[in-house]
């Protein structure tokens, strides 16, 4: 590659592939051929479980990824000793009109047929607990299970330690109130450039970041700022509502909701939630 690129410097050679085009069109290349081995191994061990999930892009297109797990028996002389791997292999993503149970499954299955996948060697299915996923009526893991009775459906177990994680929260008051104030805090600052100017100017690293309704785990991301900074964005929270320059009715709110959100940060209630 030094060589290649050495010869295009130095203009030996006009063919150098490195326009955008080409590009992507070696990797589209190198994709295929990956793509292509994945669906070799699979045919070969027959059986296969798929794995499936949704989310929407940055240019808010819903993106299904298709994943599918097989047990690979080790080739080797010694039978005997063969190596037993489960295999887990990302195939893509399908970006998708609708998000119904019936779209869905049609979309699996016209995936299958064109990786030449057949849904009769299906052995499992795992998604999400969405009720277009898991509905026992409409559900794609119930059309599935119309098709091959055999693919057995297990919902994602992290999924379902998220939303068990999720309610047990909710269920508390002061765990309720506590990420509620968290997340005051941030719409608090974002939603204003002359707030988050103030922000910036008192925090030295970190920045409030907004709690995620998806994943449980991503709540540190919220609590790490305020816990490595609070002194610092209580200052600007104080600073906003001294502020002089604020005037007018949004002025006044804007120094009644710093000096609430400041009250709120220096509980000992908030500290101590905080920690834990």
């Amino acid at each position: 590659m030094k060589e290649h690129l050495r010869k295009i410097t130095d203009h030996e050679t006009q063919v150098h592939y490195l326009g955008k085009n080409m590009q992507n069109e070696l990797i589209q290349i190198l994709a295929n051929a990956i793509k292509k081995k994945i669906v070799e191994a699979a045919h070969s061990e027959k059986y296969f479980s798929i794995i499936l999930d949704c989310t929407p892009d940055v240019s808010h297109v819903e993106q299904m990824t298709i994943i599918i797990h097989f047990v690979d028996m080790e080739k080797s002389a010694d039978k005997d000793n063969a190596e037993v791997l489960i295999k887990e292999h990302f195939l893509g993503f399908v970006p998708l009109k609708e998000m119904t149970g019936t779209f869905m499954t049609e979309t699996i299955l016209q995936e299958l047929e064109t990786m030449s996948l057949y849904v009769e060697n299906v052995c499992g299915q795992g998604y999400d607990n969405g009720s277009n996923m898991k509905g026992k009526d409409n559900g794609v893991q119930r059309r599935m299970m119309e098709i091959n009775p055999r693919a057995f459906f297990v919902p994602c177990s992290v999924h379902s330690l998220n939303l068990v994680v999720n309610d047990a929260a909710r269920c508390g008051l002061e765990a309720s109130s506590f990420f509620d104030l968290v997340q005051r805090v941030y719409v608090f600052f974002s939603g204003s450039t002359c707030h988050w100017e103030s922000l910036t100017c008192n925090v030295n690293s970190l920045t409030v970041k907004p709690l995620s309704q998806t994943r449980w785990e991503s709540c540190i991301d919220a609590l790490k700022p305020l816990h490595c900074e609070l002194g610092n964005i209580y200052d600007a929270l104080i600073e906003i509502s001294d502020d002089t320059t604020f005037t007018g009715s949004s002025g006044n709110m804007a120094h009644s909701d710093a000096e609430a959100l400041a009250n709120g940060l220096s509980k000992f209630k908030f500290v101590t939630s905080l920690l834990l």
